[in-house]
């Protein structure tokens, strides 16, 4: 069996269970028995338990598909790794030493682009809303009179899952506290829904999974109530949506963004995307690291995902 390990950031060994979150540890148990019927032995580890003299994982964990438990087996050296950790300067350090050794998917060249909603919205900008780098409150007052909508939107550079992102009416700019750098952009106020979807009156997007120029699945995201982001992670919920049903203004946008990034052969990424009143479709951001959890709606779709990252990993 070829092993393939999954890297995620930094952590300290438990010996004692792979995951605090149980839904998450199913869903891999899941992904590693399709894996293994695939002849690919999956582990995970942390770069923390890397040894960079020896160039092995000193622990990683894998799963027994036969006896159904994990344990931790010494000193791994895989033939593949699939990078899932976050956007963090120390973890694309370590990311870089590792990859003198080793494979990694996705390249760390690509990471670094889909990680910078800033870089990313400059090379789409003719699907993306403009973005301002603020790191005071008086920058921040100072580029408002260019922002057309009354509500605006403040999100970190580089941090996913609907973290940090705030959605602010101009009338309350005085309560802004600006600790960082962030980026600014004009609100899409998408309550008209997906053309030929959904006609919704709550802000939703929509998010496109693919592997290389495969789309794997895509679904509808819709914030909770009260809520603006609709990330899974911040209570939001999803509908699948069947591929021939995606509008055809996608298509010029897919397009554009597979020829761009077609020097990277091998490629994981999603794309969330929302429609304006006009029905124009706008890119939000890119995420070159797409969840492999699922809830129990995405389990019939989730698995066009995983086969597709099982070929990937068998052809590399």
């Amino acid at each position: 069996m070829e092993k393939v390990l999954i890297l995620f950031g930094k952590a300290a060994l438990n010996k004692n269970q792979p995951f605090s979150n149980k839904e998450h540890q199913l869903c891999y148990e899941y992904f590693y028995t399709l894996c293994a019927q695939s002849d690919l032995k999956m582990y995970r580890a942390s770069y923390a338990w890397y040894d960079y003299k020896k160039n092995v994982f000193t622990y990683a964990w894998t799963y027994d598909t036969k006896k159904g438990i994990w344990k931790v087996e010494r000193n791994v050296k895989p033939a593949l790794i699939y990078d899932k950790t976050n956007a963090q300067t120390e973890g694309y350090y370590k990311k870089e030493l590792i990859a003198k050794n080793y494979t990694i998917i996705n390249n760390l060249n690509f990471t670094r682009i889909l990680d910078d909603k800033l870089i990313t919205s400059m090379i789409f900008d003719k699907w993306s809303k403009k973005s301002w780098i603020v790191n005071s409150h008086e920058k921040l007052v100072k580029i408002l009179p260019k922002i057309k909508s009354q509500k605006f939107v403040i999100k970190p550079i580089s941090e996913s899952g609907g973290k940090n992102i705030y959605i602010v009416d101009k009338k309350h700019v005085n309560k802004i506290v600006i600790d960082r750098e962030y980026i600014v952009q004009e609100f899409i106020d998408s309550s008209s829904g997906v053309p030929g979807i959904k006609t919704s009156f709550s802000m939703h997007d929509l998010r496109l999974v693919f592997v290389n120029e495969t789309l794997a699945y895509s679904y509808l995201r819709e914030p909770a109530k009260g809520s603006y982001l609709a990330n899974l992670s911040q209570g939001g919920s999803l509908t699948i949506v069947p591929k021939e049903k995606l509008p055809a203004s996608l298509k010029p946008i897919l397009k554009y963004v597979n020829e761009v990034f077609e020097t990277f052969a091998n490629r994981v990424f999603s794309i969330d995307l929302m429609f304006d009143e006009n029905n124009k479709p706008w890119i939000i951001e890119l995420n070159s690291m797409p969840g492999l959890f699922y809830t129990p709606e995405e389990k019939p779709y989730i698995a066009g995902l995983y086969k597709e990252l099982i070929k990937l990993f068998r052809k590399n």
